[in-house]
Formats: structure tokens, C-alpha cells, sequence
């Protein structure tokens, strides 16, 4: 992913001429209108009147999924196109208008959901287009089926693109950026990008909503998934997102660093219990990552670690970003970040198809931002996104609100949910924050009473070790002596409270911690080699030099290179 600052102004310029150019004869100035409009805060149940689903009746799978998220946000089913396109991600530009783009915008028109009309002509790509556009739609979602992006063609790039750099001049991007530009001006190129106007914008021209329409997609690499991203997005709106946050930095360009720290903040601000990692390794097993309600994260080319474990609990509605040049090429595989995150129970996440270069990839702080503010995700990702007709891909339900309940009434409304500890831990937060340190513990007190668990008694015990207080710190996590088996999303929290009891004095408590952990079977590689580690740092305090030894053996052992096979029978 690479850095274009200097490639932007030939671009921009090349791109806002373009748009002059096909508006000339329309009489329109989408992006030069003198006054503006409100986005106005709607209800979901308004919004869903006037949304539009989209499903491929070529995959098995599309139509029932579309009807499924319909009936769960009381869409009318009528709203939903059937249209009859290839079932495989990436399709060609030819593809993309025969079987996509006119299909689609025909049913938008014949079912007057948008009024306009149509030029005399289809353009150099094959593609209807609309020389007046009148819609009232808030979002346009894509179901799994629908082909994902479009591959480039050169035969068809014009020649007034000649001005860019190679890098802009190409026709390839996402599905979604395409459908986004549906309602665009004839003459509309498909080569490089088209800034999006309501890109960190709270208002934009009548123009621009009657020409733009706003995209995600409900799409991941088997039906139950998807299924699943439905029914937990539903859940989490019903009881508010619940979990920690998770910030990996150290990517190769300081700007993403800087975005992906500002998205931190905010989580920081709403008083998330957060990690961060700012070294220029990825997290990993080694790293907390028990209840990741928010991860934003970069630059690894494939999901790796927890995002590839089978069965990693994450809380319903959890937000997913992890900034790669490639993280949605498909969302078919779980190798991919995007088919990664929906696999695993992520509902919210974005990426990019090709290569995007770092100034045209979503914002995390601002998608963030919003969701926060309790707006949707819809509209996050619209104010997010910097271009159009480019690579972005969004997965996620546009109706979602993670942030519609107050931390307040997620406290009244959440007692026995899974994640109910960690609402107690952002009030405690939020307490030392506004109210005093006395205040804070003994809400925490009185909710590890009637709640207890692993993230409560570590948070109570950092507590209390602030205001010197360790005899009271240490008491809190006796109760682990009573656990010898841990869920594998509590191992690194497990081996925090050894250390932290080792520290205060409780050598044999967490000598005895580590060799339980050390027991469980199919440990992680990293993870092995941290908890062997630090067992044999405790071991040889502990008096017990002879397992300290076997510890830190077995420890370099793990970090060995691996011995290279024999070739041609030496």
C-alpha cells in the first residue's frame, strides 16, 4: 500500500474536469452546487421502507439470505432485485453492465424508486446511464452472490486518461464503488477514482444524493455466516457492543499509524478497557485479546493468529478494520482479513479489493467516530470512505446503531450476557475518569460480587494496586486457585494475574498458574514460547531450578529456526 500524496493533484484535477465534462450537457454541477442538505437522523424502521437489497437468484444461497435480513429489519420484500449475474467474485467490466449495473438500474426505475431519465445511448463500458436522477433510497445493500469487483480491462481505457500515472490508470475496483455511482452523469469514466462527496462531510448537495447511492454488503464465506452477522447485529443493537478494544500500530507509513491511534483515542474516550500494540510486530496469541469488541489494526497480508481461530468468542456487533492493500480480494476465504472477520463473528468491517493506495482507504477514526456518536453503520461508511469507482468494499448492516444504547441502559438491560463484565469495566472506567478512584472500586467490588470473572478481578485489582493496596489486590485473585482449566481467549489474561501476583509476592500462586496453563494441549507456537518464558523467570525465583531450565529450553527450542530437510537423498 503504497503513499501517492504526489500523484493527487494531477488526479484530482483530472477527476473533478472529468465530472465537469459529462455534467456540461446535463445542465447538473454535482460537485460545484452552492447549497447543501442535512443528512437527517431517521429511524431504522423509516430508513427500511425506502432501502433496496440486491441478490443474485444464480447463488443458492442470495436469495434466502436477502429475505432473511429483510423480514429481521421489516424491509418489504418488494424491495428486493433479483438479478441474474455470474456466481463467481470477480467478474468483467462487460459482466458488470449486462448482468449488474442495467439490470439493477432498470429496477430501480421501473419500480420508481428512482426517477429519471435515461440517456439515448449506453456508454464506452456497456452501461445505461441517467442524464436526470431523483431517489429516495438510504442504502443500497449487496447479499452474498452478488459479484464482488471488476477486473481491469485496458481496451477500454480512454485516452483522456492519458495524464495519469500507471498506477491511477486502470478501470478495475469494487462492485460496490461502481453501484455507488449507478445514478452518475453519462459519461462517467470508470478509470481511476471519484472523490466521494460525502466523505467526512455532516451535509452534501441535493445533487449529490440524487446522483450517489450508499453501499454495503452482506456477504462472507458461507451462508451461516452471514446468517449469523444478521442475528448478532440485531443482538448487539438490542443490549449495546460490549467487549475491549484492540489497537495494532507500526504499520510502514506514519499517516496510518496516525489514524489507526485516533480510532484508539475515541475508544479511549467512550471508556473502553483498551490494549495497544505499537511495535512493528502484528498481534498475536501472545496479546490479550479476550472479548474484542473493537480491533483496528495493520499491515498483514492475510488474517493471522485469533482472526483465523475456529472457535475465538467475540462479542455480537463487534467492529473489525485491519488496514491491507488487499484485505477483501475475497470474502469467500478466510484468509483474507474480510472473510476472516465475518467467519469469525465480526458484524462490521471494511476493506479493499485491489490496491487502493493509503489517501483512497476508509478512515477508522472516522468510522469510528460516527458509529460512536450512535449513527449507522451506513452512514459511517460513507463518511469514511474518500473515493468512489475505486476498491472499498464495506461489510456490515447499514442499520447498524452499536452505540443506540447508552452505557447507562446497557448496564440496566445486559445482566447475564456473556460480555456483561466488560459494561462494568467501561463504568468503572468512566468513573475514574468523572467521578474519584473510591467510587470506581467499590462499584467494581460490588460487581465482582454478583458477576465474577477472570476481566472483572484483574480490573479491581489494578484498581486497588493504584492506591497501594496490594493485600486487597492480591485477595481478589485468589479465587483463581479454584480454576485449573481456562477458555483459550483468557490464556494471556491468565498469565497477566500470575505475573501480577508473582510481583506482589505469590510466587508458588503463580508458579502454580503457569504450569496449569503449560498443560493445556494445542497451545499457539508464540504463545507457548511467552508462557515458557516468563514460567521459567518464576521457576528459578520459586527455588525450582529445575523446571526454570526445562522451561527456557523448551522456549529456544520454539525459536529455533527449523532444520532444513536433506535434498537429493543427503
Amino acid at each position: 500500500m503504497f503513499n501517492f500524496n504526489r500523484y493527487s493533484r494531477v488526479l484530482f484535477s483530472f477527476l473533478k474536469e472529468g465530472w465537469s465534462v459529462c455534467l456540461t450537457g446535463t445542465g447538473y454541477a454535482l460537485l460545484l452546487v452552492s447549497f447543501t442538505i442535512s443528512l437527517p437522523a431517521q429511524t431504522n424502521a423509516v430508513l427500511a421502507k425506502e432501502m433496496v437489497i440486491v441478490v443474485n437468484r444464480n447463488d443458492p444461497d442470495s436469495l434466502s439470505i436477502g429475505q432473511h435480513y429483510a423480514r429481521q429489519r421489516g424491509i418489504p420484500e418488494s424491495r428486493i432485485v433479483q438479478l441474474s449475474a455470474p456466481i463467481k467474485e470477480t467478474i468483467t467490466i462487460a459482466e458488470y453492465a449486462k448482468t449488474v449495473a442495467n439490470p439493477l438500474l432498470n429496477a430501480l426505475i421501473e419500480n420508481e424508486w428512482v426517477k429519471g431519465v435515461k440517456d439515448r445511448s449506453k456508454d464506452a463500458y456497456g452501461r445505461e446511464r441517467l442524464s436526470v436522477s431523483i431517489h429516495n433510497i438510504p442504502f443500497v445493500v449487496l447479499i452474498k452472490g452478488v459479484p464482488l469487483r471488476i477486473a481491469n480491462d485496458p481496451l477500454l481505457l480512454e485516452e483522456s486518461t492519458a495524464n495519469l500515472s500507471a498506477q491511477f490508470r486502470v478501470n478495475n475496483g469494487s462492485v460496490d464503488g461502481e453501484i455507488a455511482l449507478l445514478l452518475a452523469p453519462p459519461q462517467t469514466s470508470m478509470t481511476a477514482l471519484v472523490p466521494n462527496p460525502y466523505f467526512e462531510k455532516s451535509s452534501i448537495s441535493s445533487t449529490d444524493a440524487n446522483r450517489l447511492l450508499r453501499v454495503t454488503r452482506l456477504d462472507g464465506p458461507t451462508k451461516a455466516n452471514v446468517m449469523n452477522l444478521i442475528d448478532r447485529t440485531l443482538k448487539a443493537e438490542e443490549i449495546g457492543l460490549m467487549g475491549r478494544a484492540y489497537i495494532d500500530t507500526g504499520g510502514p507509513h506514519a499517516k496510518g499509524d496516525e489514524w489507526i491511534r485516533a480510532a484508539g483515542a475515541i475508544a479511549e474516550a467512550a471508556f473502553f478497557d483498551i490494549d495497544y500494540e505499537t511495535s512493528k510486530r502484528a498481534m498475536n496469541h501472545r496479546d490479550r485479546l479476550d472479548a474484542p469488541a473493537i480491533y483496528m489494526g495493520w499491515y498483514r497480508p492475510h488474517a493471522q493468529a485469533q482472526w483465523r481461530s475456529p472457535r475465538w468468542p467475540v462479542p455480537p456487533g463487534a467492529i473489525g478494520f485491519h488496514l491491507h492493500s488487499f484485505s477483501g480480494t475475497s470474502v469467500r476465504s478466510t484468509k483474507t482479513w474480510l472473510g476472516a472477520f465475518v467467519a469469525q463473528g465480526y458484524c462490521a468491517t471494511v476493506g479493499n479489493v485491489y490496491e487502493p493506495y493509503l489517501e483512497y482507504t476508509h478512515r477508522p477514526q472516522v468510522l469510528l467516530a460516527h458509529l460512536m456518536s450512535g449513527g449507522n453503520f451506513g452512514e459511517a461508511v460513507a463518511l469514511s470512505t474518500p473515493s468512489l469507482s475505486w476498491q472499498s468494499v464495506a461489510i456490515g448492516d447499514p442499520l447498524y446503531r452499536p452505540f443506540k444504547v447508552s452505557l447507562a441502559e446497557q448496564l440496566k438491560s445486559s445482566e447475564g450476557s456473556t460480555f456483561t463484565a466488560y459494561a462494568s469495566i467501561r463504568e468503572i472506567n468512566r468513573m475514574l475518569a468523572e467521578e474519584s478512584s473510591e467510587s470506581a472500586i467499590a462499584y467494581a467490588r460490588s460487581k465482582f460480587i454478583s458477576q465474577p470473572s477472570l476481566a472483572l478481578a484483574y480490573r479491581l485489582a489494578q484498581l486497588y494496586a493504584n492506591e497501594a493496596k496490594d493485600p486487597e489486590a492480591v485477595e481478589v485473585l485468589k479465587f483463581i486457585r479454584f480454576m485449573s482449566k481456562f477458555s483459550p481467549d483468557d490464556f494471556v489474561l491468565v498469565q497477566k494475574i500470575a505475573n501480577f501476583l508473582h510481583k506482589r509476592g505469590e510466587g508458588e500462586r503463580a508458579f502454580n498458574i503457569y504450569k496449569n496453563l503449560l498443560e493445556e494441549r494445542d497451545l499457539d507456537k508464540q504463545l507457548k514460547i511467552s508462557l515458557f518464558e516468563g514460567g521459567a523467570r518464576i521457576a528459578a525465583a520459586q527455588n525450582e531450578p529445575v523446571i526454570a531450565s526445562r522451561w527456557d529450553l523448551e522456549a529456544r527450542k520454539l525459536k529455533s529456526p527449523p532444520t532444513p530437510k536433506p535434498t537429493n537423498g543427503k
